[in-house]
């Protein structure tokens, strides 16, 4: 047990945690923009803006908090390995496949055209 490396784990949830504090301190830098500081241009309404400032102040520790300890957390884990491709041939395939084209010739293309016409002919002779 003690020869066994440290495996650290990293939650699966770490990267949501700063982009939402990311945008909490969005929404909270929108609310001290939109406040009585700003409007007034004077640092002397700020028991105004009291409660976005301190949302601000604390959406920033958290951003801090959580951006510093995901890159330290990516910093000590190991390379992910890409998985192997493995190909598949196309009679391997689980999916359905197109059959294959096939190619006309020349000659076959004006005997089967010449055939068309001819049946249209003895159709349109039998209705007169």
């Amino acid at each position: 047990m003690a020869t066994q490396a440290a495996v650290t784990k990293i939650p699966s949830d770490i990267e949501f945690r700063v982009i939402g504090n990311a945008f909490g301190l969005l929404i909270a830098s929108a609310g001290l923009l939109g406040g009585a500081m700003v409007n007034q241009r004077s640092f002397d309404y700020w028991p105004d803006d009291l409660v976005p400032i301190l949302f601000a102040l604390y959406m920033a520790f958290r951003l801090f908090r959580n951006f510093l300890s995901t890159m330290l957390l990516y910093q000590d884990a190991p390379p992910r390995r890409k998985p192997a491709v493995q190909r598949v041939r196309a009679d391997q395939s689980e999916y359905p496949q197109l059959p294959a084209v096939p190619g006309y010739t020349a000659e076959q293309v004006v005997e089967e055209v010449a055939r068309r016409i001819e049946a249209q002919k003895a159709a349109a002779a039998r209705k007169q």
